[in-house]
């Protein structure tokens, strides 16, 4: 109905869609091109990475605002400014050396990401499923929506393989404009979905904190092995305001009526249990993407544009396993545990680590990977929707994101780094010793240290890799060692209407 009356009604849902798909391609700065950012800008690694980072820490903490805003202003201008708000901070983040300022842009750029679709999806999802059957709507939105961000790397490396790295924001700002002249010129005025409900009893002070928090403890896992952990300066002073402003959240989610995140949301039904799954997959995905990055660049000597080839098998996984999730739930009705070990599973079916892989045989491992991702990731929101009710869902789901989208990646990594280089470390020592003037190569220095880099970044892998089974078989036992069966309630098979969710979140600002 946002749609002007001239728009035919066979293209305003692919629009919509279109919408959601350029919107999702809003990053600020792009991880995947974070070597030819880095050479560009004279920046570390982890001064990208931190920006990237806090892009998702944006889109975690603007969870509990999404309904506020989406009641509080026409559809149309939240587009029309979010469209705005892409443009600068890619502009910005595409010229700026200033690195805390290409932070700042990253997380707004972050926060209009998961607002603009949120409003597109809430749009739409009478046209998904007329009867708001979670079981249909999330695999049909985490389809585009996980698909989404694989395209983003995507276009990256194409562009960067193409000209160079600010392509992609000069791609991405010409998309923006496109859209916010389609918006402006074919979407009604004036129009919301549900009633006028005015910024009243928002805690702001507790979003700012909170997000705050956010970033220290991202800023601890970036920078942790740059700055040797502890024992810098840097990450002691970070790892204090993090204690500190951790405390002053607490406390004042303890002390005001109306706080940003409410303590009851952490003490709803099985959150501890779910927020560990999630940490697991996130653990999962980051441990096979690691290997993958470190084996396709330093042993197979993929390039930027090979490396975004193997995302379409990434897509395709993300695909079946929605189509998975779907039909083992609705057609075969199968119990959301069943469905996460099968998630779990197809982390163990990764490829084993040889020099002599060839490209085209990656694709099947990375359709597993996508396939494992989108079946835990739609499985656990699915089953986060039965345990938590609905006047603490949204709040559930940015604490969720916590370990999900901010800080689960950083802190993964920073596991995977540490442990990567003491196996180098001790790999470097062992290989060493089988080096002596009677090797078949002691003639060429370069030949020898070549393929000692070579032999030694093998071995650390395919044991680094051993650990990522070990892992997976863990978590595999502990969840066929739990008890499902009051993970799914009865509310968690239908959508709230608009109305329902209007008069919800009216009853508690007053």
């Amino acid at each position: 109905m946002v749609w002007e009356d001239f728009v035919p009604e066979i293209l305003r849902f692919p629009l919509m869609l279109l919408i959601i798909v350029i919107y999702m391609l809003s990053g600020g700065v792009y991880m995947s091109a974070v070597t030819e950012i880095s050479g560009s800008f004279s920046w570390i690694k982890e001064d990208i990475l931190m920006a990237g980072y806090a892009s998702m820490t944006g889109l975690t903490i603007a969870f509990p605002l999404l309904f506020r805003i989406l009641f509080r202003f026409p559809t149309r201008s939240i587009l029309l400014v979010s469209a705005v708000a892409f443009i600068v901070c890619d502009y910005v983040c595409m010229v700026c050396h200033y690195l805390p300022l290409v932070v700042l842009m990253s997380f707004i750029s972050g926060f209009f990401r998961i607002l603009s679709t949120f409003v597109c999806w809430s749009n739409i999802q009478l046209r998904i499923t007329p009867d708001r059957d979670f079981a249909i709507f999330f695999p049909f939105l985490f389809t585009f929506v996980l698909g989404s961000v694989q395209l983003t790397d995507i276009v990256t490396g194409y562009c960067v393989t193409a000209l160079d790295w600010r392509a992609m924001h000069r791609l991405t700002i010409g998309a923006f404009i496109l859209v916010f002249a389609l918006v402006y010129f074919c979407m009604r005025r004036g129009y919301r979905p549900g009633p006028y409900m005015p910024f009243k009893g928002i805690d702001y002070l507790g979003g700012i904190l909170w997000s705050l928090w956010l970033t220290c403890i991202v800023f601890i896992f970036v920078y942790g092995e740059h700055y040797d952990w502890f024992d810098s300066a840097e990450i002691r002073t970070a790892a204090v305001f993090a204690v500190v402003l951790l405390v002053m959240c607490l406390e004042r989610a303890a002390s005001i009526r109306h706080p940003y995140i409410s303590l009851k949301t952490f003490s709803q039904r099985n959150m501890p249990f779910i927020f560990i799954l999630f940490g697991c997959m996130s653990l999962m995905s980051t441990m096979v993407s690691s290997v993958q990055n470190v084996y396709t660049g330093a042993v197979l000597g993929f390039d930027a544009r090979h490396n975004a080839d193997l995302l379409w098998g990434v897509i395709a996984g993300i695909a079946v396993g929605t189509g998975v999730f779907y039909v083992a739930l609705k057609k075969w009705k199968w119990r959301v545990k069943s469905i996460v070990c099968v998630g779990f599973v197809s982390f163990l079916l990764y490829f084993l680590i040889d020099a002599s892989t060839e490209k085209y045989m990656l694709y099947l491992p990375m359709l597993f990977k996508g396939a494992g991702v989108s079946i835990v990731y739609t499985s656990l929101t699915y089953a986060l929707a039965g345990c938590v009710t609905f006047a603490y869902y949204f709040e559930a789901m940015c604490v969720i994101g916590f370990i999900r989208t901010s800080f689960g990646g950083p802190l993964n990594s920073a596991v995977i780094t540490r442990l990567l280089n003491g196996i180098k470390y001790s790999a470097t020592a062992d290989l060493g010793s089988h080096v002596d003037m009677m090797h078949p190569m002691a003639d060429s220095f370069t030949a020898v240290y070549g393929e000692f880099q070579r032999q030694m970044l093998m071995v650390s892998l395919k044991e680094i890799y051993g650990y990522a089974a070990i892992a997976a078989v863990v978590i595999l036992l502990a969840i066929l060692a739990s008890d499902y069966r009051h993970y799914v309630g009865s509310r968690i098979n239908r959508m709230l209407k608009l109305p329902q969710v209007w008069r919800s979140l009216h009853s508690r600002t007053t």
